[in-house]
């Protein structure tokens, strides 16, 4: 069953896919120079798991702006998936990470303003009972898909983007078990973000 959801929550939504959609083709545009083509420079931005949750992010919000109802559990999905893209490049990457010009703006869009603005508008929005615990198996499927893409996309370039699914250096076995750990991983990221929705709703 859809969601329907207020003007407000309508109004926010469209400002975080814009974010979500110039910050992606910024960083298109700033890219063209070193792969040549868009289409090169699509290819090697989709490598990443942060694009595929920005891209999502612009598509799925954009929907709900345009259309004012989606399915619940999309929302809920990319709500674990942005905090997980923040919080690996917070902890583990920025300090390594000094961006300059157009990659200092898209840099923050894509780790930072869109991944808050994603998972504060699930906080606000999302409904009690329509993407609740009995939704945290479909949250399990995002690093699967994206996990599956990436070994195919290694297989044909040769490029891993994480070092967990470098298949020739770690084994296949090795790098599946990797997959289930960042399912169970983005499960407990999932029934986090319930907790705490459940808790700022609690009447006082």
């Amino acid at each position: 069953m859809d969601t329907a959801f207020s003007r407000t929550a309508r109004v926010c939504a469209a400002l975080i896919s814009l974010i979500a959609i110039v910050s992606l083709v910024a960083q298109s545009v700033g890219n063209l120079e070193r792969d040549g083509t868009m289409w090169a420079a699509w290819g090697a931005m989709l490598r990443w798991f942060t694009i595929w949750g920005n891209v999502a992010a612009g598509i799925f919000f954009g929907w709900i702006a345009l259309r004012g109802r989606i399915e619940p559990r999309i929302p809920f999905a990319l709500a674990a998936a942005l905090v997980i893209i923040a919080a690996v490049y917070h902890l583990l990457l920025a300090s390594a990470h000094d961006p300059q010009g157009v990659d200092w703006w898209t840099n923050i869009a894509h780790h930072t303003v869109v991944p808050a603005g994603g998972v504060l508008w699930w906080l606000a929005f999302s409904r009690d009972g329509l993407a609740g615990w009995r939704s945290l198996p479909i949250v399990m499927l995002v690093p699967v898909v994206y996990g599956g893409f990436a070994l195919v996309n290694g297989a044909l370039t040769g490029f891993y983007p994480y070092f967990f699914l470098d298949q020739p250096s770690l084994g296949l076995g090795t790098v599946l078990l990797n997959m289930a750990g960042l399912a169970v991983l983005f499960l407990l990221v999932a029934a986090l973000l319930l907790a705490i929705r459940r808790l700022i709703r609690v009447p006082a």
